[in-house]
């Protein structure tokens, strides 16, 4: 969930709103009354419960938001910016006010671990003595990156400390009096000690006496050390891509300039296809017109060879009776319908061979008839002859 959120809404008096998740509250089954401790913490050990913070959240209205800023711009933020422990009670020099809480309420929220509780403040900051600090703000959240911050508790007036249920504990701890004092952006990890919740509690002197002056002054200087050496890495990668870029972008000009030789020699070769294409088409047209012709001239060539062919089989069987004809009349049919299925030799042959064999049947019944004729005679044959004259002579 988002724990930090600014307006994108810039008020006319300079301001800019703003919401903000102070902290998380545990459900009140998490805490053990036996062995009197809360079963849920935050990272410092504090176990919210509902019904505590609820009498607390008149004390967030008025209650101011603080930045400590690590460089002149005051743009990159610090931790809470704690100097000393004056009479129980930090001190924060090293810190700016940059706005005001106007409300504080508890909300339930959907989160990706279930229905969580959540005690939200709502205010306004000042955008116009942080220009600089809004502008990076909008454009880390424009990019999902959001602040962490950590609320401040202190004692109310009526106790000298806060009051916790069960007492004081390192872990599991629950306020039940106090009153919120303040809310810090952190430019550090929430985890870390730097950015520990600052329980403002004159009974646990030891505990807020654990960062000296001197460790908080060598936690910032370390503090800014990395960051100066993290801007040292950003400029060094800033010089590597920015070498990179224009190697990406020598290679790109390179690339863009052989694409575009490469794009006018295809509309050149695109051209000369477009030209082979045409003669094709012309070369293609004058084919078709050849062939036509061609199968034309074969039609008409046929049929000049059939009449030839014809005139040749009349010619040759010219001479023959109809009867004769009548020998190879399918043939000659048939020749007639395709010239090309017989040849004329055969037609004649055939012919000449059905007037053989009707001549040799012709002359096998001449010679039976002669044969015939021939035994006839021989029937007279003991026969003599008497000549006519010599028989009337005989007789007169």
């Amino acid at each position: 969930m988002k724990l930090f959120e600014v307006s994108s809404r810039k008020n006319k008096n300079g301001r800019r709103n703003f919401k903000a998740v102070l902290y998380r509250i545990f459900p009140n089954s998490c805490v053990d009354e036996v062995n009197q401790i809360g079963t849920m913490y935050n990272e410092n050990g504090i176990t919210w419960i509902r019904e505590y913070c609820e009498k607390a959240l008149p004390s967030i209205n008025g209650m101011s938001i603080r930045c400590e800023f690590a460089d002149e711009e005051r743009t990159e933020l610090l931790g809470h910016g704690n100097t000393d422990i004056v009479d129980g009670i930090p001190v924060f020099e090293d810190a700016v006010v940059i706005g005001t809480f106007k409300k504080g309420y508890i909300q339930d929220v959907e989160t990706d671990n279930g229905i969580e509780t959540y005690c939200i403040g709502e205010g306004e900051i000042d955008a116009q003595c942080y220009h600089n600090f809004i502008t990076k703000l909008d454009s880390d959240i424009a990019n999902g990156v959001y602040p962490s911050g950590s609320v401040e508790i202190m004692r109310t007036e009526s106790n000298d400390g806060i009051v916790y249920k069960y007492g004081y504990k390192d872990k599991g701890r629950i306020p039940t009096e106090f009153v919120h004092s303040g809310y810090a952006l952190l430019g550090v990890r929430p985890a870390d000690d730097r950015a520990k919740l600052i329980e403002l509690n004159k009974n646990h002197k030891e505990d807020l006496n654990k960062m000296t002056e001197t460790e908080i002054k060598a936690i910032v200087s370390q503090t800014v050390a990395e960051l100066s050496n993290y801007n040292s890495k950003i400029s060094q990668c800033k010089e590597e891509c920015n070498s990179k870029i224009e190697d990406v972008n020598m290679k790109l000009e390179q690339v863009i300039s052989e694409k575009n030789e490469i794009i006018a020699n295809t509309e050149q070769l695109q051209g000369a296809l477009d030209s082979v294409r045409n003669d094709f088409k012309e070369l293609d047209k004058k084919y078709t017109e050849l062939y036509n012709e061609k199968i034309a001239l074969e039609s008409a060539l046929g049929e000049a060879k059939a009449k030839e062919r014809i005139n040749e089989m009349n010619a040759a069987i010219s001479e023959f009776s109809d009867m004769e004809k009548s020998y190879a009349k399918a043939e000659i049919d048939a020749f007639m319908s395709d010239p090309t299925s017989y040849e004329v030799n055969t037609i004649v042959n055939k012919i000449w061979e059905c007037i053989g064999k009707s001549t040799k049947a012709n002359n096998m019944r001449t010679s039976e008839q002669n044969s015939a004729e021939v035994n006839l005679c021989d029937i007279f044959g003991e026969v003599e002859s008497v000549s006519a004259s010599t028989k009337y002579a005989s007789i007169f």
